[in-house]
């Protein structure tokens, strides 16, 4: 039986978990994979059932537009509900490559990151659960119950979207950190330009989103796509090499 000494044993432990990077790779690019999807559904699928984005402002047009479209509407959420659940190990997977340079700020990055995961589940589990609900009220009341309803369809919205808004600052924090440590410690700069930028994006989204100022959700969706597509296959790909120096 070979004994290692306390400096091998060291190094192990301080060792990238190539099964660690595999799972929050694989995570990390079916998460991406769903975002996209889920902007494909809601452009597309969504768009030719007669669903525009301006009805989400308006409960008035979007309520008996959900109550006709029930299952496809629900789709939406429990398609961002699994791209969100997916992205879950990422964080974890990102930390562990680079808490050997920075493992104490790798550490914080890492858990807002999967703070921002676990905040981000709640906002497609309270509209999948509440919408059709909302919905069916609505087409089946009338005169000021109506004007309830829509009430509580605000309420709900803009309490979805402080969830939301809650996980994406906490994302950003993720991004931001894990990119200026891959800058810092020259592990990916390419990604981790990219990072920052998502993070800055996400920053003035959160900024100027609840102020009515402007807009940019639409283009922060496909932002963060490619930014968890690209983390996606820097862990697989580190995945792979671990594994082939450990079998060196």
């Amino acid at each position: 039986m070979t004994l290692s000494t306390p400096a091998e044993s060291a190094a192990a432990k301080a060792a990238p978990d190539a099964a660690l990077a595999r799972f929050g790779g694989v995570g990390a690019l079916l998460a991406g994979a769903l975002f996209l999807c889920s902007l494909v559904y809601v452009y597309g699928v969504l768009a030719q059932a007669g669903l525009d984005v301006e009805m989400f402002n308006d409960q008035a047009r979007l309520l008996p537009w959900v109550a006709e479209h029930a299952r496809a509407y629900t789709g939406l959420w429990w398609l961002t509900l699994l791209s969100t659940l997916a992205l879950l190990p990422a964080p974890v997977a990102l930390h562990d490559r680079l808490r050997s340079g920075a493992r104490g700020i790798s550490r914080v990055a890492a858990v807002a990151g999967v703070g921002g995961v676990i905040f981000g589940l709640a906002a497609p589990l309270v509209l999948a659960a509440a919408s059709p609900v909302l919905a069916q009220g609505y087409v089946e009341a009338s005169g000021q119950t109506r004007d309830a309803v829509q009430v509580m369809g605000r309420m709900i919205g803009d309490l979805a979207l402080h969830l939301r808004l809650g996980s994406d600052l906490l994302l950003g924090v993720w991004l931001g950190v894990s990119g200026g440590l891959l800058l810092r410690l020259q592990r990916n700069t390419r990604l981790g330009g990219w990072f920052l930028v998502t993070a800055v994006l996400t920053g003035t989204v959160i900024a100027t989103k609840p102020l009515g100022i402007a807009d940019l959700e639409p283009f922060l969706a496909p932002v963060l796509s490619l930014a968890y597509l690209g983390l996606g296959t820097v862990l697989l790909q580190h995945s792979r090499s671990s594994l082939s120096d450990h079998a060196g």
